[in-house]
């Protein structure tokens, strides 16, 4: 199976850290002379949406081939509130051979592209996906550590980057040339050909003068017959384990790709890919390739007609949730990097969901005489572009202070154009490798929750959430229903970039220039023109009266399902020490080393988990709710647990504020004093006794949401007499069918440089053997 090779044979990151030492970065050949570009100034751009690779409906199918490549960009380093400034920068990015390009907002200035995502996926539930994935990276334009696992040397702080943060191969930063693809939210198979985040592909080879000595054609050869071998395989079974071996590959695929690695080996005999590719040639699945592999996966559907299935039942236990998922980089080390250059994109996956809403919407006319549509709706893809990973601070990002901006599908904040009395579903998702965002409804417009990470809401979840600010985490979505109002107006979508819940701020009762409204803007809304119309008439879009109905196998996770395993118990306790720290970010106190399995979880059953988090603002680096992201099942919480959280108000869920000394400021819901205890809603912890350490008032609700990515929140420092650094960890209790899919998957945090330095665990979902039964 995939990955286990490495179980038999050394590390490659161990062998090049033996073999090579850490370069220093030096410019990138052919880098532009000119420090500065023309910059527009938002909000000026109207919204774009990145291509599209758009499914075969007659053959059920999303097929395409996506290409890693680089080039400069006319990207924006920082707005500093309102003046924004842009400069050329070199980056990686993905794009569609053969999808016609995005046209840029405004002209680039000098002939240099503006950012724009990946293209957007889209797909339907019981589709095949069938994409080739081409490295065409020329890394003769990069520093020597882009081709090697030894760990990137920048300036940082006045020092050299990774010395003072202690980081080794392979848990430390660099910006490797090497490319793969992560599905992020599809339940499907993590082996061979599908959601496998443990392929690495290096770029098509070059010559000295940067020319390609391997075509992309012959890279791709079989990949034809490939295809349709894995239709006749796995459209009809979408749980069949195919392939398994590079025996059921294209010979001659397996002749070219054997041919590049021996070449590669000999030219670069410390990076020994064929060797290690070799030992699983016979019984696995190997991990390194040269230009392009092939992906070939189902997007299962749920068939049985009641839940549970029925026993024998042939249907997918799961099935795949129809929503707003997406696509990333995934190189363990470089994932930060990648994904601030743009290697993000929207992974659209349709299902009766989208039939429900547009049977409800379709009867309204949009000022262009069509119909309204799901198609149609904006897909915002956020994102802190950059060129250079943000190595050792944290923080958000406030009007006018240091950090990166979010921009949404490439642009600072643009304009969204609505209608008088139109309602829009926004797919938003928070591509960053960093912060999250703290959505805030803009004045004049009302909205309601449809769907969290790509997966519906039952309609208790959907009806309580009108209005409801929203904290999306990095790698989090959300479906939303936004409602214009009937006259024409403007308005920003307001965020606070933060790195955790307790540093959101709330917002004044009566805002003066000393005690602001919080928020920065992300984006603007610009309602004009003429009125939706219902036959021939001005017209205001209603809400949906309720959520599209659920699939049957989003049922809640029962305590009988647990029942059935004994091992359903674990506990992950994610913790980040003080910048200089060696082995800063760990799961359990270790960190993620190549060959080992973590977590063992067996095939077809449910388990619950609890997630703790350790980091502080006391005794560590600050407020950090690292976002738990566990590929292939999504979960449930059950129960959560911040000593930071602040008091809501339960109608709006909106932050409450009291007034000290002129500012706002929150009011905390947890104290370790009892003479603070000034509201009923608050409650004591005691830092001498961990009984007390659990949410007061917990929710007693059913028809839980599901999520596939979840923000630990951060612990809490509470000295004692005999314990100056003792810490309440903060929590949160998960619920999840491990189902249908057997093998090698990963769970990490996805402020992606935490992952890349360590933060990351390998799970492995295994089948239940038969017990030979002895008769004494």
């Amino acid at each position: 199976m995939t990955f286990q090779f490495l179980k038999r044979s050394a590390p490659l990151a161990a062998l090049l850290a033996l073999a090579l030492p850490a370069a220093a970065q030096t410019p990138p050949p052919l880098a532009p002379t000119n420090p500065n570009l023309d910059c527009p100034n938002p909000p000026s751009q109207p919204l774009i949406m990145p291509p599209e690779i758009a499914r075969d409906s007659a053959n059920k199918v999303l097929k395409g081939t996506i290409i890693l490549s680089e080039e400069f960009q006319r990207l924006p380093t920082s707005s500093k509130g309102k003046n924004v400034t842009c400069a050329p920068q070199i980056v990686r990015m993905f794009r569609a051979d053969g999808a016609p390009p995005t046209p840029p907002a405004q002209k680039p200035a000098q002939g240099y592209n503006d950012p724009i995502p990946g293209p957007t996926l889209r797909a339907r539930v019981g589709d095949l996906i069938q994409l080739s994935f081409v490295n065409e990276v020329n890394s003769n334009r990069f520093d020597k550590n882009i081709d090697i696992d030894a760990c990137t040397s920048v300036g940082q702080g006045g020092g050299i980057y990774p010395g003072g943060a202690k980081d080794v191969p392979p848990n430390c930063l660099h910006a490797s040339s090497t490319g793969n693809i992560h599905f992020h939210g599809t339940h499907t198979n993590p082996n061979s050909t599908g959601d496998n985040v443990f392929v690495q592909v290096r770029p098509l080879p070059r010559d000295n003068q940067g020319n390609l000595t391997t075509t992309p054609q012959q890279a791709t050869i079989g990949f034809d017959e490939f295809f349709k071998n894995c239709s006749d395989k796995i459209k009809q079974q979408p749980l069949n384990e195919w392939p398994m071996t590079w025996s059921d590959m294209p010979q001659d695929w397996v002749t070219k790709q054997s041919e590049l690695l021996m070449a590669y080996e000999k030219q670069n005999p410390t990076q020994p890919l064929w060797t290690l590719d070799r030992t699983q040639l016979v019984d696995g699945w190997p991990q390194y390739y040269i230009g392009a592999v092939p992906y070939c996966f189902a997007l299962p559907t749920y068939t049985a007609q009641t839940w549970p299935p029925p026993p024998n039942s042939t249907s997918p236990i799961m099935g795949q949730s129809p929503g707003t998922h997406w696509y990333h980089a995934h190189k363990h080390g470089s994932t930060a990097i990648n994904v601030a250059n743009g290697m993000t994109g929207a992974f659209i996956i349709e299902g009766k969901y989208d039939d429900d809403i547009d049977a409800a919407y379709n009867k309204y006319v949009l000022k262009d005489g069509k119909t309204w549509s799901m198609r149609t709706q904006p897909v915002l893809v956020l994102n802190q572009l950059a060129t250079t990973n943000n190595l050792l601070s944290g923080g958000g990002a406030p009007a006018g202070a240091a950090g990166i901006d979010f921009e949404v599908n490439g642009r600072l904040r643009p304009i969204v154009s609505m209608q008088p009395g139109e309602v829009q579903v926004w797919r938003i998702i928070n591509t960053s490798a960093r912060n999250a965002a703290y959505f805030m409804a803009p004045e004049g417009f009302a909205w309601r929750q449809l769907a969290q990470d790509g997966v519906q809401f039952a309609n208790v979840n959907y009806q309580g959430s009108l209005n409801h600010p929203f904290f999306l985490a990095a790698g989090n979505r959300v479906d939303l229903l936004v409602q214009a109002p009937t006259t024409e107006m403007k308005a920003d979508v307001l965020i606070q970039a933060v790195m955790g819940r307790a540093e959101v701020k709330p917002t004044p009762t009566s805002p003066t220039p000393t005690d602001p409204k919080p928020g920065i803007p992300l984006m603007s809304v610009n309602v004009t023109g003429p009125p939706v119309t219902l036959n021939g008439q001005a017209a205001q879009m209603p809400f949906l009266n309720r959520a599209p109905q659920q699939p049957l196998f989003l049922a809640d996770v029962t305590d009988q399902e647990l029942s059935q395993n004994a091992y359903a118990m674990k506990t992950l306790i994610f913790n980040s020490q003080p910048p200089g720290t060696a082995r800063q970010h760990t799961i359990n106190n270790i960190q993620f080393h190549e060959g080992d399995t973590n977590v063992w979880v067996m095939l077809n059953r449910a388990e619950q988990w609890k997630i703790e988090n350790l980091t502080n603002a006391g005794n560590g680096p600050g407020i950090i709710d690292h976002p738990f992201h566990i590929h292939i099942n999504p979960f449930q919480i059950t129960e959560f647990f911040d000593p930071n959280e602040n008091l809501t108000d339960p109608k709006t869920g909106q932050l409450e504020g009291q007034l000290v000394n002129g500012k706002t400021v929150p009011v905390p819901k947890y104290v370790t004093d009892k003479t603070a205890l000034k509201d009923p809603r608050q409650c004591f912890l005691d830092p001498n006794d961990p009984d007390t350490w659990q949410p007061c008032h917990p929710s007693q609700q059913t028809n839980l949401i599901w999520w596939d990515v979840f923000a630990i929140p951060s612990g809490l420092l509470a000295p004692t007499k005999t314990n100056p650094n003792n810490v309440i960890p903060g929590y949160f209790k998960m619920r999840s069918r491990f189902v249908d899919y057997p093998g090698f998957y990963v769970l990490h945090c996805h402020i992606l440089p935490h992952e890349d330095r360590g933060m990351m665990f390998t799970v492995e979902v295994i089948k239940p053997r038969p017990i030979p039964v002895q008769h004494h």
